[in-house]
Order: structure tokens, then C-alpha cells, then sequence
């Protein structure tokens, strides 16, 4: 069944046309990814599909009473709310009751007055009528496998990854019937993304997406929507069957415009001779010539080009050595040494606020460590791609703010082309180079950014999550320099596509501030893992992880671990009568006294946890 049809929808941004006369369905089991080069407009066009059941559009039909949800790129949330705040800040119905219910539980809580004690039973009846208690529960379970526990943290404190989570969260807590995700992988760690991508492929909803994330593309997406030289294309199938489908529609155009030509070389020959168009075969034979001659070519798009030359390392490139990084008391790096070779390509692995931009920010010399030294070959330039870009003067042009770096370089095999020349080999054509940077959009900034950075000639690469908005085009491109590239390399990236392809070895960050080695790419790392995890489960219950501890012996006191230990036993317990309470809310034999117990005490449960994760998670992170 469809739920919204888009029949010759066109689009323009000044003087810009982004697409024309695009035609496509959403039916209630697509799973839809929305591809095309930075700056085509997929971001519009999510917008104008997740606006168009508020706002009519003659060209978008929209199935009554349809329900949507939509996340933008850079959620907008509230930095002065608390995570608890904005979960249940929704305006949904669901939402208010909860709201209602527990505001009526604290008022009756310190006062059974009549009047107090019909409006709690109203807010409990609400909740009945509404599945709140359901709702609670599924936020409990989601917020749960995201490990966000804090919900009192200001929004304020928390990182771009934890934010990201917290929308995605906020997300699947509503039963919708179409789900409309912008670039929903950015800023999140590969674990999470794991997750995200299961939670997509289970959820009921359909959905609408930006991501250049081609793993996710991939497992879950049944159809591709293609955003290419203004026209809308529409694919069946995941990435690798788009990826045919798209090759496939290249060959017969390409054939398709030779025919053409073939048979406008015939019809100019005929006009040549000048025929008299007296005849109305004769004129309609002409007006034939005249629209061939000012057709729309569709042709097979530029692809961007990256020879950009490097200059040579000399014998010693880096060397870390027993080098430590702290904030505050948080301890990020613990006494890391690595010697950094020619040719080195290296991933870093770990989960959001581990300290990865860290390490960068120390080899780059951006930060100092604690402890340690921090030898740089003096031949060694680097070269750093940050999340965000760096910065530009929004009022340059784009054309201004490169001939500031040169107005002419040298690529790989030693020639020279102007600023000009170059920035058209990486898709910014001569109509783009007067437009200020203020006009341009996310992804066609990075590009620019990438632009800046090689020109500067460095020999060791950094990239700090590379693919934060670059499409997939420019990504593959970007690989493919990679895989070529002479000098060193180090990405932290959640694109598990990208790492699998480039990177030979890893340094992967653990709970206690260590860094380990680990030789091959992403996938290798990840079969390694299972493969120890199966071998754990047949050891003996006294080698488990939570038994065991030698290691954790000797790192924490005595004291210490038995508290651990005495945590496990207590969260455990407490999170089972929490769930053996729950249901109090729903049976329709409680009264207003079993609701008030079982209210308070859930409330103390909830205090008691809190406390007790976050000691928990002290000394998990000592050991």
C-alpha cells in the first residue's frame, strides 16, 4: 500500500535547479536510501517528504492520518534539558500521559486528599487507555542497548555521538508508519551503527534515508533513489544491485546519445542543402533537427580526480613512547609507544569519548602529552581532515580561498595546472568558482576542505572521521588516493566499508585507557572477536569475564573487587524487582495503594541504580 506518492515534483534553490519532474512512491515496506553528489539535494528533498503531511504540495499525495517521524543531520535539541527532559519532551499522546502520571504520582505521593487521588487515577486510567506503561517500557529496553543510563545530564555536556543517540532513541520510541532518517550514522560509534542498522532492518516502519554508509546501504535498503544530473532515477534492490542497475543505464545512454548523433549528422547534412520548408513533411523534418539539437544530454557524470602530488618521508617518520594523556581525572591514553613506518595505513577503533581524537590531536602536536615523548621525523608533514573542516570566511569566494594557499600546484606526476583547473577536477566547475562559501552545503565544504588539505603537500594523513558528509561518489574516489597514497595514513572512521578497504592495522582503545595492535583491517577484527567470545562460552564458568580476575586482582584492592562484585549482585536484583513491578501499572485488579507502593518504589529503585551504575562503572573502568 502506498503511502506517499511524488508525481513531477520540481526543485530550485536560487538560480540553482536541483531536480525536475521526479516521480517515485513509498510504499509501507519500502526501506529507501536517497543517494546523489553533494549538493543535488537530498537533504531538500527529505525535507519537503517529512514536511508534506503539514504542509499540502500538489505535487505529493499523502495517505490520510499518516503518522512520520523525521531526524535531521544535527539534531536541535535543547542544551539546557536534561537527556530525561527531552525523551519525554515529545507532543506526542503517549508522551503527555507519562508525563501527566508521574507529575500526579509525586502530588499524591505527599497527599491522598480526594481531589489529588481522582487525579492520579485518571492519569492511571490515561495511561491504560494510552499503552504507557508499553511506551515506558520499550524507551526503557532502547535507551538500555544504547547504554544511556545518566538521564539527569544536561544536553549541554554531552558529545555529538551521545546526542545522536539520544534522537535516534527519541526516534524509535513512537509507532510510526514512515520514518524519514538524515544521515542517521554521522557521529556514531561502529558498534552503534551495528545496532542502528539491526533496529532499521526489524523496524515495521518504512523508510526514507540519506546515509553514505554502503554496508548499511547494503543489508538494509530494498530501493535506491538517485538524485543525478537533476533527474530522479529509482532502483530496486540494495547497493550492490544499484551499483549494476546504475552501469547498466549508463551503457544504454551512452548508446543511446551515439544514436542520436548518428542521425543528427545525417539530418544536418539535409539541412546543409537548404530545403525549402514549404512542405509540411519537410518542416516537421526541421523542427525534428531543432529538438534534437537542444536536447537535455544526460551523460555519464565527471568523476572527481585526485593526483595531487606528496612529498617523500624521510627514514624516520613518528615515534610514540610511552606517551600518557589525562582530563581531569579521566585518564584517556595509558603509556602508548608505536613506531610509525613508510606506507603505514591505520584505523583506530573505539567508542565515542574513548580518546581517539585525542591521539590525532597529540601526533599532530595540537596537544601535549601528560607523559612521554613525541619524536617527528623531520622530512614529516601532516595533513589533517577534521570532523567539522576547518574553518572558512563564509564571504570568500571559493575560487579566492584557494589561490590564498597557490595559484598553481603540482600533482602526482609532476605537472602544473592552475587553482582553477584543479578545483574543477574535484567537481567544482568554472559557473562555481565566483559563489561564496556561505552558498555551498555540507558536503561540498568537506570536498573543499579535502581540496585545501592535499594542496598543502602533506606526507602523513589524518582523517578524523573522513566521511561525516561526503557522498559516496567522492568517498570512493577518496579510497582509491588512499589506497595509492606513498606516505602514512591513520582514519578514525565509523565507515566499516572504508575501513575494511584502506586500513592494514588497527589500534584499538579499551575501557582502561590502553591502546592494543591488532593486524588486518576492520571485518578481520570483528571475526577475531567472535571467535574468542565462542571460545569463552566453552571455558569452564570460573574463566568467565565477570568470575575470573586475575587482571582485575590486580588492579583494583580487595576491597574494591569485592564491591564490584556486590554491585553485579545488587544492579541484577534491583532490575528484576523493577520488572516484577511494572505490571502493577497495567492489572486491573490494583488500586490506588498498590499504585502508590509500587510508584515509590520504583522511584527508589531508579535513584539506587543510578548510583550504583556509576560506581559500577568507576571501577569497571579501574580494572
Amino acid at each position: 500500500m502506498s503511502l506517499l506518492s511524488v508525481n513531477n515534483l520540481s526543485c530550485s534553490q536560487a538560480i540553482k535547479t536541483l531536480f525536475e519532474d521526479a516521480t517515485f512512491t513509498v510504499s509501507e515496506t519500502d526501506k529507501i536510501a536517497v543517494i546523489g553528489l553533494n549538493g543535488s539535494g537530498k537533504t531538500t528533498l527529505l525535507n519537503i517528504l517529512a514536511n508534506a503531511v503539514t504542509t499540502p504540495n500538489e505535487h505529493i499525495s499523502v495517505k490520510r492520518g499518516l503518522r512520520l517521524t523525521s531526524m535531521a543531520q544535527n539534531p536541535d535539541l535543547n542544551p539546557e534539558h536534561s537527556i530525561r527532559d527531552h525523551l519525554y519532551g515529545s507532543t506526542s499522546a503517549a508522551s503527555k500521559a507519562i508525563r501527566e502520571y508521574h507529575k500526579q504520582l509525586e502530588h499524591y505521593s505527599v497527599d491522598q486528599s480526594p481531589d489529588v487521588e481522582k487525579a492520579f487515577s485518571l492519569a492511571t486510567e490515561q495511561m491504560d487507555h494510552l499503552k504507557g506503561w508499553e511506551y515506558e517500557d520499550r524507551i526503557s529496553s532502547i535507551l538500555k542497548e544504547l547504554h544511556i543510563t545518566q538521564l539527569d545530564q544536561k544536553i549541554s555536556s554531552l558529545s555529538g555521538g551521545m546526542r545522536k543517540k539520544i534522537a535516534l532513541a527519541q526516534t524509535f520510541f513512537e509507532e510510526v508508519a514512515l520514518l524519514i532518517l538524515d544521515e542517521p550514522t554521522n557521529h556514531l560509534d561502529i558498534l552503534t551503527i551495528e545496532w542502528l542498522q539491526e533496529m532499521l532492518k526489524r523496524q515495521n516502519s518504512a523508510i526514507v534515508m540519506v546515509t553514505h554508509d554502503r554496508y548499511f546501504l547494503d543489508k538494509v535498503c530494498t530501493k535506491i533513489i538517485e538524485i543525478d544530473q537533476q533527474r530522479i532515477f529509482v532502483y530496486n534492490g540494495n547497493y550492490q544491485t544499484y551499483l549494476e542497475q546504475r552501469a547498466q543505464r549508463y551503457a544504454a545512454q551512452e548508446k543511446h546519445e551515439s544514436s542520436i548523433q548518428s542521425v543528427l549528422r545525417v539530418e544536418l547534412a539535409w539541412l546543409r542543402r537548404g530545403p525549402k520548408a514549404r512542405l509540411t513533411k519537410q518542416k516537421a523534418r526541421k523542427d525534428r533537427i531543432h529538438n534534437m539539437i537542444d536536447r537535455k544530454i544526460q551523460t555519464t557524470p565527471e568523476t572527481l580526480l585526485l593526483n595531487v602530488g606528496a612529498r617523500r618521508l624521510g627514514k624516520k617518520v613518528l615515534e610514540l613512547k610511552n606517551i600518557s594523556k589525562s582530563f581531569g581525572e579521566k585518564r584517556v591514553i595509558r603509556n602508548f609507544s608505536y613506531t610509525f613506518t613508510r606506507g603505514d595505513k591505520i584505523g583506530i577503533l573505539g567508542p565515542n569519548g574513548a580518546g581517539k581524537t585525542t591521539l590525532i590531536n597529540l601526533i599532530s602536536e595540537r596537544l601535549a602529552p601528560d607523559t612521554g615523548e613525541i619524536d617527528v621525523g623531520v622530512n614529516t608533514v601532516f595533513g589533517y581532515f577534521d570532523q567539522h573542516s576547518q574553518a572558512f570566511d563564509p564571504e570568500l569566494t571559493i575560487y579566492e580561498h584557494v589561490t590564498e594557499i597557490a595559484s598553481h600546484f603540482v600533482t602526482h606526476d609532476g605537472a602544473t595546472i592552475s587553482a582553477a583547473k584543479l578545483l574543477e577536477r574535484f567537481l567544482f566547475p568554472s559557473s562555481m568558482l565566483k559563489a561564496t562559501i556561505d552558498r555551498l552545503s555540507g558536503g561540498e565544504r568537506r570536498r573543499l576542505h579535502l581540496v585545501c588539505l592535499l594542496l598543502e603537500n602533506p606526507n602523513f594523513l589524518l582523517f578524523d572521521e573522513p566521511t561525516n558528509d561526503l557522498d559516496i561518489q567522492t568517498l570512493s574516489v577518496l579510497e582509491d588516493f588512499l589506497l595509492n597514497f606513498a606516505g602514512c595514513i591513520i582514519i578514525i572512521s565509523h565507515d566499516r566499508y572504508l575501513m575494511d578497504r584502506v586500513v592494514g592495522n588497527l589500534l584499538v582503545f579499551n575501557n582502561n585507557a590502553e591502546i592494543a595492535t591488532f593486524e588486518g583491517n576492520y571485518t578481520d577484527y570483528m571475526e577475531t572477536l567472535k571467535d574468542i567470545e565462542s571460545l569463552a562460552k566453552k571455558q569452564p564458568h570460573t574463566l568467565s569475564l565477570k568470575n575470573s580476575n586475575s587482571e582485575t586482582s590486580a588492579k583494583l584492592t580487595n576491597k574494591e573487587c569485592e564491591e564490584l562484585k556486590q554491585l553485579e549482585i545488587t544492579i541484577e536484583e534491583l532490575e528484576l524487582e523493577k520488572d516484577t513491578l511494572n505490571p502493577t501499572f497495567s492489572n486491573p485488579s490494583s488500586n490506588a495503594e498498590a499504585f502508590e507502593i509500587a510508584g515509590k518504589r520504583i522511584k527508589e529503585i531508579t535513584d539506587i541504580l543510578d548510583t550504583s551504575l556509576a560506581r559500577w562503572e568507576i571501577l569497571t573502568e579501574k580494572s
